[in-house]
């Protein structure tokens, strides 16, 4: 794995601030997730992570900051431009189209980035693009382990196969820079550990990049490169999944001996070395 940071293109994000109303939802935050190379982004829940999801993808605008995609400003330009320039994303939510087959959900995502903005290529296509788009979904289907489903109505799959199907979609749209937001919610430890062992080779094999929000401390600590820790929309820490492993400072506002939690009958106490695998 690649364990420092870098400055190749990729995403960046320079001192980011998010206002709501008196409320500060992201306070000055810069990240980078550069192309080849799995970035993980935690935090307790209503620590901003969605929220700079929505910055980098142009669902929201900060207050104050910029977004460089590719060593390009990108900060004006709203979610369909940025896509086009490779950056793709998932949510928490999946937003696929339950009665249409895997490969058919796959060809949407292409043909969303070949269209644009312009209306009339919502109608139309050439032969060259309709090729290029049956390539592109063979090879994502390949990618993502899903070739064996691709006739399939993806309102019929597991849940672990949707997921697949969520992330194909964005790499058959041409993303080079993927946002992944809670990939794992619904999954078992099996399908989770599957899940990462695509993104790990779409990191090292294709030189994707990889922005990860993720709850499954075990799985982030098994596949990323490196960690950005917020708290209350602050950066706190960042480092190697091994370094934030030994962080006091994360233990504190997070993970280990003295973060909890209120369950239905008490409070339990999260032990950072069961969690995450990492000793």
């Amino acid at each position: 794995m690649n364990s420092a940071p870098t400055s190749h293109d990729g995403l960046e994000l320079r001192g980011i601030t998010v206002r709501f109303g008196g409320q500060m939802a992201v306070n000055h935050l810069s990240l980078s997730a550069p192309w080849g190379r799995l970035t993980g982004l935690i935090g307790p829940n209503g620590a901003g992570k969605t929220t700079t999801f929505n910055v980098c993808s142009g669902l929201l605008k900060p207050s104050s900051g910029h977004v460089v995609l590719g060593g390009r400003d990108v900060s004006r330009l709203g979610p369909a431009a940025r896509s086009r320039r490779g950056l793709g994303r998932t949510f928490q939510r999946m937003e696929l189209f339950d009665s249409l087959t895997v490969a058919e959900n796959l060809g949407v995502g292409r043909e969303a980035h070949l269209a644009g903005s312009n209306p009339l290529r919502h109608l139309w296509s050439t032969p060259r693009e309709r090729a290029d788009t049956r390539r592109r979904v063979d090879d994502a289907l390949v990618r993502c382990g899903l070739e064996g489903v691709a006739d399939e109505i993806v309102g019929l799959l597991s849940t672990g196969r949707r997921r697949s199907v969520e992330l194909a979609r964005v790499i058959a749209g041409g993303s080079r820079l993927v946002l992944l937001d809670e990939p794992s919610s619904g999954l078992d430890s099996t399908e989770s550990k599957g899940f990462g062992e695509i993104l790990r080779s779409l990191v090292e094999q294709d030189g994707m990049g990889i922005l990860l929000v993720e709850h499954d401390m075990e799985l982030v600590m098994s596949v990323c490169d490196y960690l950005y820790v917020l708290d209350f929309g602050t950066l706190i820490f960042e480092g190697t999944p091994a370094e934030v492993h030994d962080s006091d400072i994360v233990r504190a506002a997070y993970l280990g001996e003295l973060a909890t939690h209120e369950e239905a009958g008490g409070v339990e106490t999260v032990d950072l070395t069961e969690t995450t695998g990492v000793r």
